[in-house]
């Protein structure tokens, strides 16, 4: 190897290593951890509201221990979520009012077709889930926001019903908070958009969003139940 390409060579192999270690994920530092704190303390608070004697809850996913990672288009990013799942109990009053009397009025139809088609719907009151993510660059979703439509809860910067669903039940809503600072519908992309106020990896958490998955009556429950307002409280802005 000539010099020259020698001196190339050790060039990109010190730059890679600054990189590296640069976008290495690293554990929050005490700035981190003091907005981390902040925003679990709020959201966790906010979703011990989605419990109710009629459904069983299952954490899915907490944030303990997170890894911070650093991608310089945003303020700090973590490789952790909250997540919650719930499934209505057998027992409960929305069971025996709602469930019960659909499946057996079902059991008697005969059109398999409708059967099926009824069987689906039955399946879509009985389960919930509830995800929650900051400092998103873009929020993807099959439609924009749509001011017509949005139920205009208190706090939110937009409440939207969208079509992706991947939990597979029932309606899918999109939450999100931004303290009213506003971003942009990119059609060509299919999301919102985004504008940080602050730089790239530092310990500030500017938005949040909640998504809904499952039964609308009881989604829309928890839209005028909860005072989302709360939310805003968690971002560092």
């Amino acid at each position: 190897m000539s010099r020259h390409r020698w001196k190339v060579a050790l060039m990109c192999a010190v730059i890679s290593t600054a990189v590296y270690g640069f976008y290495k994920p690293h554990p929050p530092t005490p700035a981190e951890q003091k907005a981390l704190t902040k925003y679990t303390t709020v959201m966790d608070k906010l979703l011990d509201q989605f419990r109710s004697p009629d459904w069983d809850e299952k954490i899915d996913a907490t944030i303990d221990h997170p890894t911070v990672d650093t991608f310089g288009d945003r303020p700090m990013d973590i490789d952790q979520l909250l997540k919650r799942t719930y499934e209505v109990r057998k027992d409960s009053k929305r069971y025996k009012t709602l469930v019960e009397p659909r499946l057996q009025k079902n059991a008697a139809e005969k059109d398999i077709e409708k059967k099926q088609l009824e069987a689906a719907m039955i399946e879509d009151l009985q389960h919930l889930q509830v995800q929650v993510h900051f400092n998103m660059l873009v929020v993807p979703m099959i439609t924009g926001p749509d001011l017509k439509v949005d139920p205009k809860i208190p706090g939110a910067t937009f409440v939207h019903k969208d079509r992706n669903n991947p939990f597979s039940h029932g309606v899918a809503y999109v939450l999100f908070f931004s303290n009213g600072k506003l971003g942009r519908w990119e059609d060509v992309n299919d999301v919102y958009r985004n504008f940080f106020v602050h730089k790239p990896d530092t310990p500030f958490i500017e938005n949040i969003e909640v998504r809904i998955f499952g039964p609308e009556d009881r989604i829309k429950e928890l839209l005028h139940k909860i005072d989302w307002r709360q939310v805003n409280t968690a971002l560092t802005m």
